[in-house]
């Protein structure tokens, strides 16, 4: 699906959540796990399931979650309930409304031992549109202090001609370097950028993905 249409996405979305559950983290997590501070709070922007956000606090974390689908939301406070996972808020909002990420930024600030929080963002950046993005960037530079990194992974434009899994719901493939011209724009410092695959691989689909790690100036 090429052309956005707000109200069906979020259908599609709250009807995939109601009946798909992957518990394992994704790799993506787990690579940023290896490069965290122990005591870092995570703030994660679209959360889907909770498969990564459940898995922070799991290894200790202090994690706080969005996303726009109320099912999305609900499946993992049963999960993080199930499990008995500790520290760990999960906030039904949008990412391209200022109060809605604005507040949940600062239940992070309020629950953290720490003046910084890390940042986290996978497979979100493609399911918005360019309007849509250039919103989230906006209020992330204007949120995120000095210092605070933040770690994408997304579909890239190499990714657009490939087969996939579920192909029925909107799709952005994002060109890496109008995303880097957009950071650096809004007060960001590119630390580190890769485009390959073998990174996301899920049954017989190896997408194109990036992945960045942008600290605020």
């Amino acid at each position: 699906m090429s052309e956005k249409n707000i109200d069906l996405n979020k259908t599609y979305w709250d009807n995939f959540y109601k009946t798909n559950f992957k518990s394992t983290p994704s790799q993506f997590c787990v690579c940023m796990l290896t490069e965290i501070d122990p005591t870092d709070t995570i703030v994660e922007l679209g959360s889907g399931n909770g498969r990564d956000s459940l898995y922070f606090a799991s290894q200790g974390h202090i994690t706080v979650a969005m996303d726009l689908s109320h099912e999305a939301i609900a499946s993992c406070e049963r999960e993080a309930k199930e499990r008995q996972v500790e520290h760990t808020s999960f906030f039904q909002g949008d990412l391209t409304n200022l109060e809605n990420v604005s507040s949940v930024i600062q239940h992070a600030r309020d629950k953290s031992e720490s003046s910084m929080l890390t940042f986290y963002s996978r497979f979100v950046m493609h399911s918005l549109d360019d309007e849509q993005e250039r919103k989230l960037l906006e209020i992330l530079s204007s949120c995120l202090q000095a210092g605070e990194k933040i770690y994408f992974e997304f579909r890239s434009s190499e990714d657009a001609e490939l087969d996939k899994v579920f192909g029925n719901h909107f799709r952005r493939y994002i060109n890496i370097d109008a995303f880097h011209a957009r950071l650096e724009n809004g007060g960001f410092n590119i630390s580190y950028s890769l485009v390959g695959q073998g990174m996301a691989k899920y049954k017989e689909e190896d997408p194109f993905v990036a992945r960045i790690i942008a600290c605020k100036k």
